[in-house]
């Protein structure tokens, strides 16, 4: 049992591991490879997954209420620390609310449950994506637009590959492995960024930051098993949500605080802490994952 939790983190860290050394070696930017698999990378997987690997589109739908309570539960039952811990909601909350459900949740699921479970966890993933381009960047001071939400290639991805999966088109046989070369790209580069986005994030606000390394899994666990108590889900979905659930912090946080000037060394501290934490705390996850 361990051996096999060892066998799903080892590859995330290794190649994190990898970005993270490089980055501290070499100045390097990662925006382009970033825009690049945001706009080509990701769709492609995404739109495979679902359109070819998800039985049906139809377990996805009370499947994806489970994820609302999860992010917007996992607010409302922290908003009270807030005036606690003097903190203004609109900086802290997002980071709690909002995970890594792309960088470190894919990959995970992958990994752990194979491409069946990786297609149902889009739908928990695309849940806190529309959340994030929408409730978030109002949080943090921004405007939603919607026309430039349904632009979105991850957004756009999803709709196609839900038709094809609802209509069950297929794509040519010609097509499938150039389309799942270019989906195998997606991850390694997603977990490769997140080491070197976490080599240059500074630790200013370390203690608020433990905080919500803290706070961050734990009211997504409570709200979890809030839903799973609420709807009927099989084993692998409720193992899927779970998973979900305790997924530290998005990167994402960082650089919209950063873009709207909403106190962005506090967000970055928060995130950065919150993915270092979860280094621990995940495999001790899995591994009652697979005791159930």
């Amino acid at each position: 049992m361990i051996f096999q939790v060892l066998t799903i983190v080892f590859p995330i860290l290794f190649i994190s591991s990898i970005g993270f050394i490089y980055a501290k070696f070499q100045k390097i930017s990662m925006e382009i490879p970033n825009k690049i698999n945001l706009d080509i990378f990701i769709p492609i997987l995404i739109f495979y997954a679902i359109s070819e690997k998800l039985p049906s589109i139809s377990i996805l739908g009370y499947f994806s209420l489970g994820t609302v309570i999860v992010v917007f539960g996992s607010g409302l039952i922290l908003y009270p620390f807030m005036k606690l811990l003097k903190i203004n909601p609109r900086t802290f909350l997002p980071t709690m609310m909002f995970n890594n459900s792309i960088n470190l949740g894919l990959p995970l699921a992958l990994l752990a449950f194979g491409e069946e479970a990786m297609a149902m966890f889009i739908a928990l993933s695309l849940v806190q994506v529309i959340g994030q381009f929408t409730i978030a960047v109002i949080m943090y001071g921004g405007r939603f637009d919607l026309i430039k939400l349904l632009k979105n290639p991850v957004i756009i991805a999803t709709i196609v590959g839900l038709y094809f999966n609802y209509f069950e088109y297929h794509l040519p046989n010609i097509l499938i492995p150039s389309i799942e070369m270019l989906s195998k790209v997606a991850i390694p580069l997603i977990i490769f960024s997140l080491g070197v986005r976490l080599s240059n994030v500074e630790f200013k606000h370390w203690k608020i930051g433990i905080i919500g390394a803290f706070l961050c899994p734990l009211s997504g666990l409570i709200m979890a098993y809030l839903a799973i108590n609420i709807f009927e889900y099989t084993q692998v979905q409720k193992n899927l949500l779970i998973l979900f659930s305790v997924l530290p912090p998005a990167v994402l946080n960082a650089i919209l605080a950063e873009q709207y000037k909403n106190d962005s060394h506090l967000v970055a501290s928060v995130v950065a802490l919150g993915n270092i934490f979860s280094i621990f705390y995940i495999p001790i996850v899995l591994y009652f994952l697979f005791l159930n």
